[in-house]
């Protein structure tokens, strides 16, 4: 905690409370001095008696707590006595504004942030692993979230929204996730989440105002010179202007990626269906074919940001498509391929629906893009038809509407910016895939065939891991014993060496050098990278196999060898 953190919550409280301290203790002088100058009864001598300025002090004490131990240390006077009304009726009086004053400090929304802010910053500095922080706790930041704590990942959380920040405490996370309720473009709150802070890692700028992402990014950039930075933006000129920045950064367009999927969808369905496996939708399989007629009609409605972007990369791509559009000025400069006007019945008409084969509904209304695909599919009933979701929390409704593709944004940066930051090589296993088939198509099926064989089933996890002595202590230490490891080596069933375990190693990565489905024969080396795809049951049996070196030797040389030091000892002398 920082001393003008400290020097902030004094302040408030300080000033909040100065007056009431004040009038308190000039109260309690006063009928202190008072009690000590009021005459007592005469002694036994006959002398008049008065109260100690310690006597007076502990009447005054204990009735201000409303206990009475009655007239102490002797019998008072009817002076006395009637001081010490005075007395009891002033203090109630002033402990009643005293705290009055308090509960307003407490309610006081400059303390509570004050607090909040001292509360988390401490916390951050405490914070002993890795750590990213998250601007923007909306759709794509909570999903990401998740993702990166099923990862093993800690993150830190800055939101301008208080609900969202309150909804982040209630979350079952594995890993507590640290927020604050701020607006991220105030640096000194980056500086409270940990930015100089060397157990943090990357900065993920989430925030749907492209400005706010653009001002913490520049902020991150300065305070932080050499960290790692994803943003999210849907402008050019914005993206243009973040990438200026320069250093590590880097910007995700999740319309871009739309429009990417989309083509894949049409021109190379086999590469998206491993895309959405891999990624882990819902129901996807290798299996899934999700292919419309490449040279039929298209229609889009809606052209705003998305819709650009979707239009030009189809068109680039040869595909015929008419846009529908209520705002004349969104398609000005192609209006001879579009209708004005809202997207009802009688418009998609006019753009052909009848005899079109996809359409694309792509507004940021989820209820206008439900309400347009049902109109749709009751005109054309073979029609494939691919919505944009908006808001993740109308997922119920876009699962049961009868769609074939959905793009929701929050998700496609979530995926995104969740395979940058723990599988960064999957972008050298598409590129490859993409070169495969526009080379030789049957080795993409083979490709899928194998995945499909050594993996298959639904939601797979793709995890990069790095040959290490911190991340693969058996394997690291066979290298240093000079013992060759094998990449089939550490694949094999450890309950059954002949056998291997439900994993493919996608690409593997030495130096500058990436080499995509690595042979099994391939020799590993100290701080090789390789990503594997896998069974989520089987990542414990191959997380064994790197760090256990027991398991490893067993793999190696298929002797079980004794594990404690007297049964070592006796299998050294059957051995002799």
């Amino acid at each position: 905690m920082s001393a003008h953190q400290l020097d902030r919550v004094s302040f408030i409280v300080l000033r909040h409370m100065r007056t009431p301290i004040i009038v308190l203790v000039c109260v309690y002088a006063v009928c202190i001095f008072g009690m000590v100058m009021v005459p007592g009864l005469p002694d036994e001598n006959g002398q008049t008696t008065y109260l100690s300025f310690f006597h007076a002090y502990y009447f005054m004490a204990y009735t201000a707590t409303t206990t009475g131990f009655g007239e102490l240390p002797g019998e008072f006077s009817n002076q006395q006595r009637m001081w010490a009304i005075f007395c009891l009726y002033v203090s109630v009086v002033t402990w009643l504004y005293a705290v009055g004053k308090i509960i307003g400090l407490i309610k006081n929304p400059h303390l509570q942030s004050a607090i909040s802010e001292t509360s988390f910053a401490r916390a951050v500095a405490k914070k002993r692993n890795n750590f990213y922080i998250v601007c923007g706790f909306g759709d794509s930041g909570s999903l990401l979230i998740r993702g990166l704590d099923d990862a093993g990942l800690s993150t830190v959380v800055i939101d301008a929204n208080d609900e969202r920040i309150k909804a982040l405490q209630l979350r079952d996370y594995r890993r507590k996730v640290l927020g604050l309720c701020a607006d991220a473009t105030d640096p000194r709150f980056l500086i409270d989440a940990g930015i100089d802070n060397d157990k943090c890692i990357g900065m993920l700028i989430l925030s749907n105002d492209e400005n706010t992402n653009l001002k913490v990014a520049v902020s991150a950039r300065v305070l932080r010179p050499n960290i790692k930075i994803i943003c999210r933006s849907t402008s050019a000129e914005n993206e243009s202007e973040i990438l200026a920045i320069g250093g590590d950064i880097h910007v995700v367009d999740p319309f871009r990626v739309f429009a990417s999927y989309l083509g894949l969808v049409i021109y190379n369905p086999t590469i998206q269906a491993i895309n959405e496996w891999v990624s882990g939708s819902p129901g996807a399989t290798l299996n899934y074919n999700i292919c419309p007629l490449k040279g039929g009609k298209w229609i889009l409605c809606g052209h705003g940001r998305m819709g650009r972007i979707i239009y030009k990369k189809l068109t680039e791509k040869g595909i015929d498509i008419t846009v529908v559009e209520p705002n004349i000025e969104n398609i000005e400069d192609i209006a001879e391929h579009a209708v004005l006007g809202k997207a009802n019945l009688e418009n998609l008409e006019k753009a052909g629906i009848k005899d079109c084969v996809g359409l694309i509904a792509g507004t940021n209304n989820d209820t206008f893009n439900l309400s347009m695909v049902h109109q749709a599919n009751r005109m054309n009933p073979t029609l494939f038809s691919m919505v944009r979701q908006n808001k993740h929390t109308n997922e119920i409704l876009f699962k049961r509407a009868d769609v074939d593709y959905i793009m929701q944004p929050s998700l496609v940066i979530a995926r995104m910016v969740l395979f940058m930051l723990t599988a960064p090589l999957l972008k050298s296993f598409f590129s490859y895939l993409r070169l495969v088939y526009e080379n030789d198509p049957s080795r993409l099926a083979d490709i899928t065939n194998r995945l499909a064989t050594e993996v298959g089933g639904e939601s797979p996890m793709v995890k990069t891991y790095r040959f290490t002595q911190k991340q693969a202590p058996a394997v690291y230490q066979k290298m240093f014993e000079e013992m060759e490891v094998r990449l089939g080596d550490i694949c094999r069933d450890p309950a059954i060496q002949t056998d291997f375990l439900k994993i493919v190693p996608l690409v593997h990565k030495r130096g500058n050098k990436i080499n995509v489905l690595p042979a099994n024969d391939l020799v590993l080396m100290a701080e090789d990278e390789v990503l594997f795809c896998m069974r989520l049951s089987q990542k414990a049996y191959f997380e064994a196999n790197i760090s256990n070196p027991h398991t490893l030797d067993y793999l190696l040389t298929g002797v079980d060898h004794a594990k404690g030091s007297f049964f070592r000892w006796l299998e050294r002398k059957d051995v002799i």
